[in-house]
């Protein structure tokens, strides 16, 4: 009787999930683009030297604010969310497409730098520690929950340490889901955070620029009130993008209770390269976690897109018709996916959050090509997919699954191009069957490889324990990983991801991997 029940409730759970996929696509279906205008007033100019300064009087004063735990927070109701997650693992409901077969491809070897970025510590206390960076000329650029560091790409000395707090002069509100971002085309460094909630009408996104290549020199600090319309909404998950005209920025919008919609902020990146004041566009009644690309040529159209639905993929095209920014949507249909399992370890009953089937990261467009990746269950286990689009005709030419072996869990993946679609990859992985704890893998494939695949890879670092630092189960994990291809060299890219210093602090790990 109690089995005949257990499967009932299943069924239901699973149901329920179908049902809300189909709320959902019902609510989408209703969204109308709008667009409007936010003010981004002339900067404030900020050195390293005041920076450091401001750094040094926050740590006398005790006043350096401390990141709490960050919760995650799903397009869907989190009632939705459990049941979807708890689905999957009591079910085994599986991705329709097979794992991609182990077809050998070229895979980027380690290049030297392999070094411990910042930790859990050094970083404030920060959970997750959304690990990412970017890549320049001369150096690495690490961006963490509350924390930016500069590494010398020669020999990986770390040369720059501040909070964000001191990065950005801004003490109101801890700061947190930074991004970074190296634009090769004009060799400027593009820094994002957002603070929490300043009052029920106030919320702050912060974009730095620096105003050389150099990124220990001076940057022009914008910050701009997202809060559009006073409407209680929290501003959630930014990520950043960059084409030939603008500086991109998408996040999803949440009302007092759940998921209200998804924003875009287009700004225009030569009046913010030269410190100028700046009108906007602020494009409302998007849908789902939209990821921006990076846009690696003179493409006149840029390419954002969302894992909307199961066997959906919705995409929006970004035009300048008479230098104006404009949105238009499309859909590109894949095979179905469902959500990922969490990550189990060996050793514990203690597991780590996959998140949902965002796209947790930016694009790399080159040409009619737009390369993605993001997590799904595939026979049980969480395992990333990866895609190539043709952006011209809303078609995949390729995609497949990135894993350790047949037994690891795989998540929390990131994907870089360079300008001949050569490819790097970077991801999290765990192997409870064989006692491996998590590690930080790298893989990726050239453009002349055989089509669908991508090699196992290589081990960046390997956790000495497993990670349970508090009560939770799942303990959270992520949010976001980077991997960017070196503007000196494309056959190089570095990656930052997540590993495990104990049990109960996390660290990250820095690596520079070619061809």
């Amino acid at each position: 009787m109690h089995k005949i029940l257990k499967a009932f409730l299943l069924v239901h759970v699973v149901f329920a999930c179908m049902a809300f996929d189909h709320r959902v696509n019902i609510a989408n279906a209703e969204r109308v683009i709008q667009e409007h205008v936010i003010k981004f007033r002339r900067p404030h100019i900020r050195t390293f030297e005041e920076m450091e300064a401001t750094e040094t009087a926050l740590r006398e004063a005790g006043k350096l604010p401390v990141t709490p735990r960050i919760p995650f927070r799903p397009t869907m109701s989190a009632i939705d969310y459990k049941a979807a997650k708890a689905a999957v693992a009591e079910t085994g409901i599986t991705h329709q497409d097979r794992e991609s077969p182990h077809i050998p491809t070229k895979q980027p070897n380690l290049k030297g730098i392999n070094i411990n970025g910042v930790n859990e510590i050094e970083a404030g206390g920060s959970r997750p520690p959304d690990t990412h960076g970017a890549v320049g000329l001369d150096y690495f650029v690490e961006i963490t929950n509350s924390h930016i560091d500069i590494y010398k790409k020669s020999d990986g000395a770390r040369v720059k340490s501040v909070s964000l707090a001191s990065f950005f002069g801004y003490t109101n509100q801890t700061l947190f889901d930074p991004r970074c971002v190296y634009d090769s085309a004009q060799d400027r460094w593009i820094i994002s955070a957002e603070a929490f909630q300043e009052s029920a009408t106030v919320q702050r996104q912060f974009v730095a620029v620096s105003k050389t290549s150099d990124p220990l020199g001076s940057y022009n600090i914008y910050n701009g009130d997202v809060n559009f319309k006073n409407n209680n909404d929290f501003w959630d998950f930014p990520q950043l993008g960059v084409d030939n005209k603008s500086i991109i920025i998408t996040a999803n919008i949440f009302g007092r209770v759940s998921y209200r919609e998804t924003r875009v902020v287009v700004a225009d990146k030569f009046r913010l390269y030269n410190g100028l004041s700046a009108s906007i566009k602020l494009f409302t009644g998007l849908d789902g976690t939209l990821a921006p690309p990076i846009v690696l040529d003179n493409n006149n159209k840029t390419f954002l897109v969302v894992a909307a639905l199961s066997g959906i993929i919705k995409k929006y095209t970004l035009t300048y018709p008479g230098g104006v920014p404009n949105l238009t949507s499309s859909i590109i249909t894949v095979p179905a996916y469902s959500v990922p399992p969490n990550a189990e370890q060996p050793g514990t009953a203690e597991t780590l959050d996959t998140s949902d089937l965002r796209f947790v990261n930016a694009s790399a467009q080159v040409g009619d090509s737009l390369w993605q990746v993001h997590t799904i269950n595939v026979k049980g286990l969480p395992k990333p997919k990866f895609y190539e689009f043709n952006t011209a005709t809303n078609t995949v030419i390729q995609s497949g699954i990135i894993s350790a072996s047949a037994t690891s869990n795989d998540w929390n993946a990131s994907i870089a191009a360079n300008a001949n679609n050569d490819v790097y990859v970077t991801w999290s992985s765990t192997d409870p069957s064989a006692g491996v704890n998590a590690q930080v893998r790298f893989s990726g494939r050239l453009h002349t490889d055989p089509i669908g695949a991508i090699s196992s890879g290589s081990v960046l670092f390997t956790s000495p324990a497993f990670y349970n630092p508090s009560s939770d189960n799942p303990e959270r994990w992520g949010d976001y990983s980077a991997v960017t291809v070196d503007p000196k060299d494309p056959l190089r890219a570095w990656i930052v991801n997540e590993k495990i210093d104990s049990a109960t602090g996390w660290g990250s790990r820095i690596g520079e991997i070619g061809f």
